[in-house]
């Protein structure tokens, strides 16, 4: 008679024992691998300990000596230390650094601060504040200069009004859907800086108050217009607005006249009204790469200081006779405008030029011999994408040869100038340009 199969042990399943890895075994585990690393990891467990030993001691050095910067950067600090028994020593301190570190707590944090009366520059980068800022923050009145990048704000709040003082503010890479009202308040500010952040708009009333300002960055945000106020800042330097949903430029910017960088580039102009490059004279650098421009005006020639043009990745079909008149000219970036199919010869008179970039342009079949004449020029790209259609004179790829220019692309033939083609108008209103 054949045995019933059955499990071992009666049929009875024995219980299973979940097996539990603490920190503790964890720790003596890495330990035993082996000493050095045992060392290692000792030291590495006491490192927070050791930084708030020496934290400690760099206050008490500032206090005792009444210096009046203290820098705590990279001090993995998650708290503010408690200053109530040197307070009395540390009101000289004017500058402080706590950049960095792992602050989160907001209101904890500022609310010590605000016991340094005399604080002007405070810099609390790369920590871990989040939502909105601590209301705590505008009882430091005195503020003259204040870095809050790469945190995980999302409002500053309302007491900023309370920074009349204040100059300078960034707030570069956090996750700030506007611009305060109470920032109106800021009569003396001079840099702003709102770069990768989610604001969608950039009120009138802000320019009409900042009449000091010289630097204002708000590059890859969501905006979608520049106001007509942004005139009113005749004071205003440097202007970055690329990477947002801009389709139009208000003619007003053209009042800015002591503007010398201005970054419109990776939006969706179709169009820069021709004051702008009558009137912006002192500008070194106009970046419009990735937009939908078909035409630059033959103003462009008024550009008497302009160092590095970018228009590259748009659909402009020639460059202007005039662009010769921008003898200042180091860089000129052209290259993906698939449409353009004329390079006028004055551009021999860019004398200075070292880069040219005109890489994906198939429809240039040619350049001009007169680029013999650039004697600065270090690289020409004339690339393209499967076969090589844009001619250069012998006599010109000789010369650069010997100025030692890295040609990249092109090809070696004969040719002449072509003839500048027929002048185009703007487009009307009821165009839209074919998207890249």
């Amino acid at each position: 008679m054949a045995k019933k199969k059955g499990k071992k042990g009666g049929g009875k399943e024995k219980p299973v024992i979940p097996q539990v890895t603490t920190l503790k075994m964890l720790d003596d585990r890495t330990k035993m691998l082996c000493p050095r690393m045992g060392d290692v990891y000792t030291r590495a467990m006491q490192v927070e300990h050791i930084l708030e030993d020496v934290t400690t001691h760099m206050i008490k050095k500032v206090a005792k000596k009444q210096l009046p910067t203290l820098q705590l950067c990279a001090m993995k600090m998650s708290d503010f230390p408690d200053l109530s028994l040197i307070l009395p020593d540390l009101q000289c301190l004017t500058d402080l650094n706590l950049s960095k570190n792992n602050l989160f707590n907001g209101d904890k944090l500022f609310e010590a601060l605000c016991q340094l009366e005399k604080l002007t520059k405070l810099d609390l980068s790369e920590n871990f504040l989040n939502g909105q800022l601590s209301d705590y923050a505008g009882n430091l009145a005195q503020l003259e200069a204040i870095n809050l990048d790469v945190n995980q704000l999302t409002g500053l709040g309302t007491s900023i009004s309370n920074w009349g003082a204040l100059k300078r503010f960034t707030a570069q890479d956090n996750s700030i859907t506007e611009i305060p009202d109470e920032a109106t308040f800021w009569k003396d500010i001079e840099f702003v800086n709102f770069k990768n952040n989610k604001i969608s708009a950039l009120p009138g009333k802000f320019f009409s108050a900042w009449n000091r300002l010289e630097k204002l960055y708000v590059g890859t945000n969501l905006i979608a217009n520049i106001p007509t106020e942004i005139g009113t800042c005749t004071s205003l330097v440097e202007l970055d607005l690329s990477g947002n949903a801009l389709e139009a430029v208000p003619s007003s910017l053209a009042l800015c006249e002591n503007m010398q960088l201005l970054h419109l580039g990776n939006n969706q102009i179709q169009e820069i009204p021709p004051d702008i490059f009558s009137c912006l004279t002192k500008l070194r650098e106009l970046q419009l790469y990735k937009n939908k421009l078909q035409i630059l005006p033959p103003e462009i020639g008024n550009l008497q200081s302009i160092e590095r043009l970018s228009v590259a990745s748009n659909l402009i079909k020639a460059v202007p006779e005039e662009i010769g008149s921008c003898v200042t000219l180091v860089e000129l970036y052209l290259s993906n405008n698939a449409k353009l199919s004329y390079f006028p010869s004055t551009a021999g008179h860019l004398r200075r030029l070292q880069e040219l970039k005109l890489y994906k342009c198939p429809a240039l079949k040619q350049v001009p011999t007169t680029f013999i004449e650039m004697t600065s020029l270090k690289e020409l790209d004339l690339r393209a994408v499967k076969k090589n259609v844009c001619k250069i004179s012998p006599e010109c790829m000789e010369a650069f040869k010997a100025q030692k220019c890295v040609v990249r692309g092109g090809v070696v033939k004969k040719i002449k100038d072509a003839p500048p083609p027929a002048k185009e108008s703007a487009p009307s209103e009821g165009d839209t340009p074919m998207d890249l």
